[in-house]
């Protein structure tokens, strides 16, 4: 009998246990998610990217680099603001590796410029608000998405980026990225 009553002593314990941890990790969850709220990540230069059009430079503007997978998956996430003659480019190895970027978290509108490995803009998404899924360009294999660039919404218009016209050169630890 003793041992019964022990055995169910332990079983009340393990309840209740699992019970408030499961109470206490809703609690920790939600925190983590209004933190993100809070959270802002800076901008940390890595180059310089130009934009030409028949080889003259339209805009030369500062860039992050983006190629490690973490670094595509949240891409501007976490930022309030981009200033004006700054953005992002992803850099890509794998022909899909591309479909991983979202707006789902972002909490700014952006141009998304899809660039092929010929270094020329492909296809400009323009005023890509946030917490949207984005429809990704078809391709073939002549025009395969190596990078993208993401900068503020209308930049692109107000930079005379051009689809088929455009091209980007850019420069990272004092070495031609191309």
């Amino acid at each position: 009998m003793k041992k019964i009553n022990i055995f169910f002593s332990l079983m009340i314990i393990f309840f209740c246990l699992i019970f408030f941890s499961d109470k206490r990790n809703e609690d920790l969850v939600l925190e983590l998610e209004n933190v993100g709220d809070l959270l802002e990540i800076e901008f940390i230069k890595d180059g310089e990217l130009y934009l030409k059009n028949k080889n003259l430079v339209i805009k030369k503007i500062d860039v992050e680099l983006s190629y490690r997978d973490t670094e595509k998956k949240n891409g501007l996430t976490y930022r309030s603001f981009l200033k004006e003659n700054r953005g992002m480019l992803f850099l890509f190895q794998d022909r899909e590796d591309y479909k991983i970027i979202n707006m789902k978290n972002m909490r700014i509108p952006l141009d998304i410029i899809y660039i092929n490995q010929f270094n020329t803009v492909l296809s400009i998404k323009t005023h890509m608000n946030p917490m949207i899924e984005i429809d990704i360009p078809k391709t073939d294999e002549k025009n395969i998405i190596k990078y993208v660039l993401a900068i503020n919404a209308g930049m692109s218009k107000k930079w005379g980026i051009k689809e088929g016209i455009t091209k980007i050169t850019w420069f990272f630890n004092g070495k031609n990225g191309n």
